[in-house]
């Protein structure tokens, strides 16, 4: 990695300057009026983010944490639990769930393809759940789950909607309450576009209920809720120690959210995920998920017979581009590319002309420049 690089990862993201700085600002007492304001202030712009008059978590720590305490707050031990499991990351929430405790069934989806609600509400139909548990992009197949629908079933049978939104908070239209989603979590370093270090976990009311009226003890201190709410209410009292310039660095993510207006932010990535993938199309690629169950965050593309992934991914960062490999199932067989949080026009192009080159290098046969003709014309209007 240089300083030139460009992160077309999907997660850790390209970080604004002006919110790397903000990590320099000198360090302050996390109890302090001046911190307070700054910690207020971010959690009112991460309400407005997650649409949510709930309450929002930030906590120093990854996205799996955050997973972890979402889950921790809510299940007890036996909690029969269902976990639509169709990748890397909703299989992890579906093991969190049961090292917490929970008794999980798990409803198997094919990578690459979508949970559909009906069969989902079929499956919760049979037992008695507590919550059903969803990734709402997941990041090994860049599917993008029906959430809204999901909720509603979840709703309709008494069950607590808990979505991971790691990879589309920030990036993709997820009006928490309006659709009913009852607990909610993020990191900083996918959509909302700072650097890793944050979980972000929201709790709607009926959450926040099931959390006061457990009959077992809660199986964390640093991650329980009921503790951090005076916190949230009152910044300058003490239970633990924030990560300070972390806030900071977020407060400014934040703030360059609002500022671009959240349905402007929406296009912005459904427009760089359409202008990536015509691309692929043109370079006569396939892509691993179809398109209307795509998400705007990233996109999975195979690799044509006979190109060596690592050689391929190797090439790409000769020219500055970091893009990640398969997972599981798909170790080898495709590349991720992440397009969400700050990326831009120039950002598409670059990386598009990247896997043109790497392309050439192992011979495959494409009409040179398509791909970047392909995106310009959807860049351009």
């Amino acid at each position: 990695m240089n300083e030139r690089d460009l992160l077309m990862y999907p997660g850790p993201t390209i970080v604004d300057p002006a919110v790397l700085r903000s990590l320099s600002k000198p360090v302050v007492s996390h109890v302090s009026p001046g911190f307070a304001a700054i910690l207020s202030e971010t959690i009112a712009d991460l309400k407005a983010i997650f649409q949510t008059k709930g309450v929002i978590l930030p906590l120093a720590g990854s996205g799996t944490l955050s997973g972890e305490v979402a889950l921790a707050n809510i299940l007890e031990p036996g909690d029969k639990v269902l976990a639509v499991s169709g990748g890397y990351f909703s299989d992890r929430l579906a093991e969190t769930a049961r090292v917490l405790g929970a008794d999980v069934d798990t409803m198997q989806v094919e990578w690459g393809s979508i949970a559909v609600p009906s069969e989902v509400e079929s499956k919760l139909a049979s037992k008695r759940y507590k919550a059903l548990l969803v990734v709402h992009v997941e990041t090994s197949t860049g599917v993008v789950n029906s959430a809204k629908e999901l909720a509603a079933a979840a709703k309709r049978k008494d069950a607590l909607f808990v979505l991971d939104a790691i990879c589309s908070v920030g990036g993709i239209e997820l009006p928490m309450d309006e659709w009913g989603i009852d607990v909610c979590f993020t990191a900083s370093q996918k959509a909302l576009a700072a650097p890793p270090g944050l979980a972000v976990i929201a709790f709607n009311s009926n959450a926040l209920k099931v959390r006061e009226d457990r009959k077992s003890p809660i199986r964390t201190f640093y991650g329980d809720i009921k503790r951090w709410q005076p916190i949230l209410q009152d910044p300058t009292l003490y239970f633990a120690t924030p990560a300070v310039n972390m806030i900071y660095a977020l407060h400014e993510s934040c703030k360059m959210i609002m500022s671009e207006g959240l349905q402007a932010r929406y296009a912005r990535h459904a427009k760089m995920a359409l202008a990536f993938r015509s691309a692929m199309k043109a370079l006569g690629l396939q892509l691993l998920c179809k398109e209307n169950e795509s998400a705007n965050t990233l996109t999975l593309t195979r690799y044509p017979n006979g190109v060596d992934d690592v050689k391929f991914r190797n090439t790409v960062a000769e020219y500055g581009i970091v893009m990640a490999g398969g997972l599981g199932p798909l170790k080898g067989k495709v590349f991720r590319v992440g397009h969400m949080g700050n990326v831009k026009a120039t950002d598409i192009i670059s990386t598009i002309s990247a896997i043109e080159a790497a392309l050439a290098s192992q011979n495959v046969k494409f009409n040179a420049g398509a791909g970047v003709a392909a995106a310009n014309r959807i860049l351009a209007k």
